[in-house]
């Protein structure tokens, strides 16, 4: 062949194969990996139960093993002890939280249509002030128009931000009774996983070859250890902005503060958004309507919640899962993007998978 034809059939192989990798490439990210998720999205809520039973029993596995050697139990006891401990401590918890939440929730609903009315009244003045300004200071139709658009936009968007929060919390209150369901099996679940751990990974290994237990049982081995180590590191972040957010709430006055702390603690797992999604239109709206000390204070409080997270987090982070804190924070953000709220566990979860894989097939160095 023609060597300055070969050299062009070269280029063309290689421009093709760099093409095809593109596409496909775009592909997997645009349908094939929507659709991934979607699919363990689904799976995710449909086996739920089963789910949380084999979290809670790889959570209280080491307690489990400290009571079957330490104190010489049966391990079905030592499950048992370890489920009712668990349950104790989570409803104890929910009862006190639950209890100051209704309180909180029913008084913020009653004043509900109060606070409706302020965002009504702000919004006159402040369309009144527009006008008298536009008046003075002659816009265009079209401007004068899309101004007074927007800004009753803005308005509604404020009332109904007020009202969609407060029955989003409701509903999750009254929805409480229904997670019993689950909440049941998983218990059930779990104790029997738990008691019979070394019979189901026995069946499992049964139906193994040989030359795969080893690397089966260094994944699961890591899965089980950085599991422990997610929750653990993300009920640490969370509980320290809670805290912190509660106290410093007190601290102000501010209305709500148990409940508004607690959104505030749930926000902070949220990849980017943070506690800032509750805080930085708070203080705006504080601002806007005259109370300047507030909304600076809650930007204060805001301020320092962030700060004492980046210090802590990658610390956190490394020492309970093992995974750099940018490989979390990718993995959060296409899960919360493709999978929604269960995308914050199943995105580490993958990550964490891909580890344990990749340890059991790579040598060790």
């Amino acid at each position: 062949m023609n060597p300055q034809l070969e050299r062009y059939v070269t280029v063309l192989i290689k421009l093709g194969i760099t093409l095809l990798i593109l596409i496909t490439a775009f592909f997997t990210i645009q349908y094939i990996l929507p659709l991934i998720f979607h699919v363990l999205g689904k799976l995710t809520w449909g086996f739920l139960p089963f789910i949380l039973a084999i979290v809670i029993a790889i959570l209280i596995d080491p307690f489990v093993d400290w009571l079957v050697h330490k104190k010489r139990v049966s391990r079905g006891v030592a499950v048992a002890v370890s489920l009712l401990f668990v349950l104790a401590l989570i409803s104890v918890v929910v009862i006190i939280i639950v209890s100051r939440l209704v309180i909180e929730l029913t008084g913020l609903y009653g004043n509900l249509p109060a606070y409706t009315q302020y965002f009504m009244k702000f919004g006159v003045q402040t369309v009144e002030q527009v006008r008298v300004f536009i008046t003075n200071n002659p816009l265009p139709i079209e401007a004068q128009n899309a101004l007074k658009a927007n800004l009753q936009v803005l308005i509604d968007s404020l009332t109904g931000i007020v009202g969609a929060t407060t029955n989003f919390l409701f509903n999750l209150l009254t929805g409480l009774p229904g997670f019993a369901t689950i909440i049941i099996v998983s218990a059930l679940a779990t104790f029997f996983v738990s008691r019979d751990k070394a019979l189901i990974t026995g069946f499992i290994y049964k139906f193994t070859p040989n030359k795969y237990i080893a690397p089966i049982s260094t994944i699961i081995s890591e899965i089980s250890k950085a599991l422990v180590g997610f929750f653990r590191a993300q009920t640490i972040l969370i509980s320290i902005t809670s805290v912190l957010s509660i106290i410093g709430l007190y601290i102000l006055g501010a209305k709500y503060a148990l409940t508004m702390g607690l959104i505030i603690g749930f926000f902070d797992l949220l990849p980017i958004l943070g506690p800032g999604t509750i805080l930085v239109p708070w203080a705006i709206i504080n601002m806007l309507a005259g109370s300047y000390d507030l909304g600076i204070a809650l930007l204060i409080l805001y301020a320092i919640l962030v700060g004492i997270r980046q210090l802590i987090e990658p610390k956190i982070i490394a020492t309970n899962i093992g995974i750099h804190p940018l490989a979390t924070l990718i993995s959060l953000y296409l899960g919360l993007k493709y999978l929604g709220v269960p995308g914050i566990i199943i995105g580490p979860f993958l990550v964490i998978l891909a580890k344990a894989v990749a340890k059991s097939i790579l040598p060790e160095k």
